[in-house]
């Protein structure tokens, strides 16, 4: 069923913004970016907790990046899920991690040197062969807007909720295009945004579409309702690795 307001039809879609669990990358502290890196052990553990806390949410899709870390973290949270024979479940390219070119397999140290022979600063350099930053929105943007509207067009429910697993400077780089690109209420600091999120940490806003008189779809309202929500890693141990 539809809702419709005095000025047509609104739909919400909630999204549960994830991080993949720890990998073993992270734990040896080299940079990943688009290079494939299974889950640790502590990884799996994270994963199977952040799975046990969402299973009972009723994902109507789940969007994963197609690297081994994030699609493992997916099919954890997936397989524990109640509701797992409905979710409809899609790999999806264009939610991959930063393509960190010549750093890609180093050690983080070695980025950091790079930046400073560059004379810039770590946040501010693009290593030679990599994305920058503005095409790591740009693929977020293409993927987020996209899916809105397919929604808006196919979907016979008014609200909908979606599981997309990630990687962490794509998620910082994605959440900040967001607050700075639509209507965005951000109940927390954004210097926070200066990090990555942490390793099976949620992020949870929802989205408001609606008509306008002077288009038929439009990304009214973004609300953050979470952000990088560690609380099932109460007991289980993190790898402060953001790449």
């Amino acid at each position: 069923m539809i809702a419709e307001s005095q000025t047509g039809k609104i739909i919400r879609i909630n999204f549960y913004f994830i991080r993949h669990a720890e990998s073993v990358y992270n734990v040896s502290g080299k940079v990943q970016g688009h290079l494939d890196s299974e889950l640790s052990q502590n990884g799996i553990e994270q994963a199977k907790s952040l799975a046990k806390q969402l299973r009972q949410k009723k994902f109507d899709f789940c969007f994963t990046s197609d690297l081994t870390r994030a699609s493992d973290t997916a099919e954890y949270i997936i397989g524990e899920n109640i509701y797992k024979e409905s979710i409809k479940y899609f790999k999806e390219k264009l939610l991959r991690e930063r393509n960190f070119g010549e750093v890609q397999g180093r050690d983080k140290s070695y980025f950091v040197q790079k930046a400073q022979e560059a004379g810039v600063t770590f946040e501010d350099f693009t290593p030679e062969g990599a994305e920058t930053k503005h095409q790591i929105v740009k693929r977020w943007q293409c993927f987020f807007e996209n899916l809105c509207h397919k929604m808006w067009i196919q979907s016979e429910k008014d609200e909908l909720d979606v599981l997309i697993v990630s990687h962490g400077a794509f998620m910082r780089e994605s959440i900040k295009f967001m607050l700075k690109n639509y209507n965005c209420e951000f109940p927390y600091d954004p210097k926070d945004l200066d990090r990555s999120a942490p390793n099976s940490s949620i992020t949870n806003f929802f989205v408001i579409m609606e008509t306008r008189p002077d288009c038929d779809f439009n990304i009214s309202y973004v609300k953050f309702e979470s952000f990088y929500d560690k609380a099932h890693l109460e007991n289980i141990s993190e790898t402060k690795c953001d790449l």
